[in-house]
């Protein structure tokens, strides 16, 4: 990644999360009260940086950063099995409060890590290891994990 990358993530102060990204089945088989499942299906990694020109819409900088993290997941894609799907998601027009800052405005970027394998399908091996080549990536960019 080039230089202007790193000084982005270093000028907006940019972290990252890991959640577990599940997906709710609703099973009826003919019952009248139908029952649900929660399953693993993959991980989301939602990456933070500090809003700093106060303007409603998204900055030239967000569509930088969009870009490399684009970068992060065709990376990991290549060197993922065929089932195992990474995508980035935008998120340009909302701002979360970081109530630990002072309610800092923080722009987000999430990167969704999940399969191909069907929905009631759990998330396995090869989502775990996208998810370690994603974290391996961006703290390779100064992107320090919350």
């Amino acid at each position: 990644m080039s230089e202007n990358v790193e000084e982005l993530i270093k000028q907006h102060h940019a972290f990252y999360e890991v959640s577990p990204y599940y997906v709710v089945i609703e099973q009826s088989h003919g019952r009248p009260s139908p029952s649900t499942r929660r399953i693993l299906a993959g991980f989301d990694v939602d990456v933070y940086g500090a809003r700093t020109n106060g303007e409603p819409e998204p900055s030239p900088e967000y569509a930088q950063a969009y870009a490399a993290l684009q970068e992060v997941a065709e990376t990991t894609k290549r060197q993922a099995s065929d089932s195992c799907s990474v995508e980035v998601i935008a998120f340009p027009s909302t701002v979360r409060l970081d109530t630990q800052n002072h309610l800092q405005e923080e722009a987000i970027l999430r990167i969704r890590v999940s399969h191909y394998r069907g929905l009631d399908q759990p998330a396995g091996h090869a989502e775990q290891r996208a998810l370690d080549e994603i974290e391996k990536q961006l703290q390779g960019l100064g992107v320090a994990r919350r």
